[in-house]
């Protein structure tokens, strides 16, 4: 029987939680190593072509890294089924200290060949990752919490990009030229990557966890057999297909205006944008983490209002880049903080475009957190969410891999934007009115259902309420 979401009307008394168990830790341990891993790389990567002189190279490389992460992605989640979570988050920490070095042995000796293996050996391991710490961020939390654990999820992983920012500013405030940062940028970079595979060990194993409400975290062992059959009945999914538009959309912006930096700001301007712009990733997280936990709306209210105010603001902005690009074309490249109104209008830019994005995505997030209760589901549709941005991302950065017009970035974000609208919002308008029993396998027997996570449905104004219990 389908019927309408809210959230519980009484709080679970809460069972006491040893602090190394808590799903907020683990929630910081995933953070610390996303910190530590692409958190670092995204610090590089704010700077524009990963701080190099030229974004042409870069943007190949990068395109081919996220080909790589696509794929890793969308089937990490078996791979994480079948090795566990710890083991695949230590392998996953790994491969962004390569690149890190990459870039480093670029700019110093001019190594490009390094620079692709880099590229894809980090894509990869990024996209293992993924796979490892989107059900945990979604299935790990109690649900009444569940938008503020996203909201620091989306803090920590930025708090990398922030800190390295600072790094990178104050190691590059005195180059007022183009081109590449400073060496020594690399090398404070790749030291603080080397701490994540330590976090990693932190972590906790599913079956481990305590949640306040006392709901387990089951983490079901399958034969092969059985494991790809809920693979690929979570793939193939028509809600999952039909967010796929707007998965793959999602980051499509980024290559774009990582190039605008590259192409336009002098190097202490990029290093400033590295440090100040992911506060805008922060405050975008953050704002609609705790308007998705907003008791006093229905969970269909939530859903309905933030996405639809998310997608006119995305809109919005690729009108203002259009606005803001015809602007630098005439104004040409080497803008520096002290060039007047040029340089605070498109670094506002860069700051919203960075706000919406990460809003987006936690909604995305907590969109598929409504949509299955089962970990390795989660994983799998996850893994899916990050798979298809990667792949979006892989098409961007090969569109920007030459010098190709920026008007045919702009054009194609705000027609990927307006594509994926009647798709998503099929699932979107689902949220808080309908069940997604068909991706959710519910393998627990009735004894085991004692321990199960209290999910209060509303009916029409004139039915009273009931209560359904899911499977964890």
């Amino acid at each position: 029987m389908s019927t309408k979401a809210t959230e519980p009307t009484a709080e679970v008394a809460p069972y006491d939680v040893h602090w190394f168990r808590s799903t907020i830790f683990q929630v910081i341990v995933v953070g610390g190593v996303f910190f530590c891993a692409p958190g670092m790389y995204n610090a590089l990567s704010s700077l524009g072509a990963g701080g190099l002189a030229t974004p042409w190279y870069a943007n190949a490389t990068a395109a081919a890294g996220y080909v790589f992460m696509a794929v890793l992605c969308v089937i990490g989640g078996v791979i994480v089924s079948k090795i566990g979570v710890r083991l695949a988050l230590l392998i996953s920490s790994t491969g962004d200290i390569i690149y890190a070095g990459s870039l480093y042995l670029n700019s110093k000796n001019g190594t490009q060949w390094f620079l692709l293996f880099g590229s894809i050996f980090s894509g990869a391991t990024d996209g293992l990752m993924y796979s490892v710490e989107g059900p945990i961020i979604t299935a790990y939390p109690e649900p009444s919490h569940r938008g503020r654990m996203l909201g620091l999820w989306v803090f920590m992983r930025n708090a990398a990009p922030v800190i390295g920012g600072a790094i990178i500013f104050g190691l590059n405030a005195k180059l007022d030229s183009t081109g590449a940062v400073s060496l020594e940028t690399y090398l404070v970079i790749i030291g603080i990557m080397c701490a994540g595979p330590f976090i990693a060990l932190l972590l906790s194993k599913p079956e481990k966890v305590q949640r306040r409400d006392g709901v387990k975290i089951a983490f079901r062992k399958m034969e092969w057999s059985q494991t790809l059959y809920e693979f690929w009945k979570v793939i193939s999914s028509r809600y999952i297909l039909l967010l796929c538009p707007l998965f793959f959309t999602s980051w499509f912006y980024n290559s774009y205006i990582g190039t605008l930096q590259t192409q336009y700001y002098n190097v202490r301007s990029r290093a400033l944008c590295a440090f100040v712009v992911p506060w805008g990733d922060i405050a975008g997280g953050f704002a609609i983490g705790y308007f998705l936990d907003h008791a006093k709306l229905s969970v269909k209210q939530r859903a309905r209002w933030s996405w639809i105010f998310l997608m006119a603001l995305n809109l919005g902005l690729w009108v203002w880049a259009a606005v803001i690009t015809k602007t630098l074309q005439n104004n040409g490249p080497g803008i520096d903080w002290t060039s007047g109104s040029i340089f605070g209008k498109t670094f506002a830019l860069f700051v919203m475009f960075e706000f919406a994005t990460m809003a987006t995505q936690t909604l995305l997030y907590w969109i598929i957190s409504h949509m299955s209760s089962d970990f390795i589901t989660l994983s799998y549709m996850t893994g899916v969410l990050r798979g298809v941005e990667c792949a979006g991302q892989a098409v961007a950065y090969g569109i920007k891999s030459s010098n190709t017009t920026d008007w045919l970035s702009i054009g194609l974000n705000i027609g990927l934007i307006v594509l994926s609208l009647p798709f998503a919002w099929t699932v979107v308008r689902k949220i808080g009115v309908e069940d997604f029993e068909e991706i959710d396998f519910n393998p627990g027997s009735v004894d085991e259902k004692h321990n199960t996570d209290v999910d209060v449905r509303e009916k029409d104004p004139e039915d009273v309420s009931v209560t359904d219990t899911k499977s964890t």
